[in-house]
């Protein structure tokens, strides 16, 4: 191509993959594909704070979105568009790892998670025959079929079945069975089987992660075990710090979840299922729980993440109309401040990426608090008292992708286990918040001034003025914290002695009152940001 190195390291085949596919037509008008140097520019990250390419990611969207248009996919009809438009489009329909250089297939056709454990449940499989997770499922159900016989074909009805799935019965005949599973089964991508490498359109050139399955986990820093578990501690650690009634909200989730007529509903932007509950205003960016989700099929809830549209935002304003509280304590200012802004999915995108920041800072708050020993306030900002009700909802349905009910009836819980509820909140609230402020590398802002710092060492002084009855408690969660791991036997003791929300003590009231004036002034520092370009990217026009 008369250019200088096309990527830079890797392995030899993935860069003679990078030639291969900069050169094709498919990708022909890709925005900002050659940088100064001659290389080709491969990554287009979203979170670039500048230079000539911090505009790279949000023009390559762009260049998607009309070549999503151009092959007759809607890029409005749901947020799988582009995945769908990078698997149409890819020349081979397979890559090269950029680390091994083991090619795979994009589509899914290797064996899930899903799959592999009910294998291991047939009784004629055991260790002897060998299970890999890149094993095409064409090569696997061959050398089944190889080594059991004909038995197996009666078990692939069961192996196969999935959620909007009909599998047809084709009884002894191999070549049926891998046609259909080719033609029929692979297209609709069942959750028995897995990509052999993930969408990531407009991060990469040809709209898929560098790091095949094969070394995402190893090679992938972002992609980690470590950080995977990471991940989860972080999505802890934003459900069990904000507001709300987390018992409901979870109560019709599992409806959500056990309802096969539900799952089989079509997901909000219109697309089959099986779906899965979305929160209307994610808890990861400081929204209180509420039973009120979305339904979202596996794509859609995957490119979503915790991103707002402008729809969500249209449907936490109309239920902030209806008397509800969306926000929790520490987001309410930011979201005050910029909701009415939002006029459209950019802006949307913008105050998400805000509220993230604006989390950031509440978890370092609330951090300071906990290493200052005052845990026994910290308490009361779980939303324990939730874990005395027994909430059941009947005659669940869907209405435009929505998940409604008939009726809600509360009922109080018995006491053992709302005190065996609140002790496991405890316990996992405050490690996550411990792991989640211990975790390096983070693209968060951390708002501090002289003020906000005020606000915080006036509630650590308000707090050790407590009486000593709650220094008391505070010292025993202390010692259970202690412990590896902490005895939830011991907090259950410690939660029957909480005060009451009614009855708590005056350092308790002023030191919540000196908590959300600090994050007020954090949502109006970064409310003030609202043009800058760690939120905005420019626009291309069409």
């Amino acid at each position: 191509m008369g250019r200088k190195a096309a990527y830079g390291r890797g392995h030899p085949r993935f860069l003679e993959y990078v030639k291969l596919i900069v050169g094709h037509p498919a990708y022909k008008g890709m925005p900002d594909a050659v940088l100064d140097d001659g290389g080709i520019q491969w990554e287009a990250p979203s979170n670039r704070l500048g230079g000539k390419f911090k505009d790279t990611h949000h023009k390559r969207r762009e260049w998607w979105r009309r070549k999503a248009i151009a092959i007759g996919i809607d890029p409005t009809a749901g947020a799988g568009w582009i995945s769908q438009t990078a698997k149409r489009i890819h020349p081979m329909k397979e890559k090269p790892c950029k680390n091994c250089g083991r090619i795979l297939d994009i589509r899914y056709v290797y064996p899930s998670g899903v799959l592999l454990r009910r294998l291991r449940g047939l009784s004629y499989i055991d260790e002897s025959f060998a299970l890999d997770p890149l094993e095409h499922i064409r090569d696997l159900i061959s050398r089944m079929v190889e080594q059991f016989g004909d038995r197996v074909f009666a078990d692939l009805p069961n192996l196969l079945k999935s959620t909007g799935v009909s599998v047809p019965a084709l009884g002894k005949n191999l070549d049926a069975w891998l046609r259909w599973i080719e033609r029929e089964y692979v297209p609709i991508e069942p959750k028995t089987l897995s990509p052999g490498a993930m969408s990531n359109a407009p991060d990469r050139f040809d709209g898929f992660h560098s790091f095949n399955r094969c070394c995402r986990s190893t090679a992938d820093r972002g992609r980690s075990k470590q950080n995977l578990q990471s991940y989860t501690t972080d999505r802890r650690v934003f459900e069990y710090w904000v507001d709300g009634d987390w018992i409901a909200a979870n109560e019709l989730m599992g409806v959500i979840r056990s309802s096969t007529d539900l799952q089989r509903e079509r997901c909000l932007n219109g697309h089959a299922g099986p779906c899965s509950a979305d929160h209307i205003g994610p808890v990861s960016l400081g929204y209180a729980h509420r039973p009120e989700f979305a339904l979202l099929c596996r794509a859609c809830n995957s490119t979503k993440n915790n991103r707002m549209s402008h729809d969500d935002v249209r449907r936490l304003i109309a239920a902030e109309a209806r008397g509800e509280v969306v926000a929790s304590w520490y987001a309410e200012e930011l979201w005050d401040r910029r909701k009415s802004d939002v006029d459209g999915d950019e802006k949307a995108l913008r105050l998400s990426k805000m509220l993230r920041d604006n989390r950031h800072s509440a978890m370092h708050m609330l951090n300071a608090l906990a290493e200052a020993g005052h845990l026994a306030f910290l308490t009361t900002l779980l939303g324990l008292p939730y874990a005395d009700h027994d909430p059941k909802f009947e005659g669940a349905y869907v209405e435009d992708g929505l998940v409604k009910y008939e009726e809600l009836v509360v009922r109080e819980r018995a006491t053992v286990y709302a005190a065996e509820q609140k002790a496991r909140r405890i316990r996992v609230a405050f490690e996550a918040l411990h792991d989640y402020v211990s975790k390096d590398g983070r693209n968060a802002l951390l708002v501090k001034s002289n003020e906000i710092m005020g606000k915080l060492k006036g509630a650590l002084a308000a707090l050790a003025g407590c009486p000593r009855s709650v220094k008391v408690l505070d010292e025993e969660l202390k010692a259970i914290f202690a412990e590896d791991p902490p005895s939830e036997e011991k907090l259950r003791s410690v939660v029957s002695r909480l005060p009451a929300p009614a009855a708590e003590p005056t350092c308790f009231t002023r030191a919540r009152s000196l908590l959300r004036e600090a994050m007020q002034l954090v949502g109006k520092d970064l409310s003030g940001r609202w043009t800058d370009d760690r939120y905005v990217r420019a626009q291309e026009e069409p």
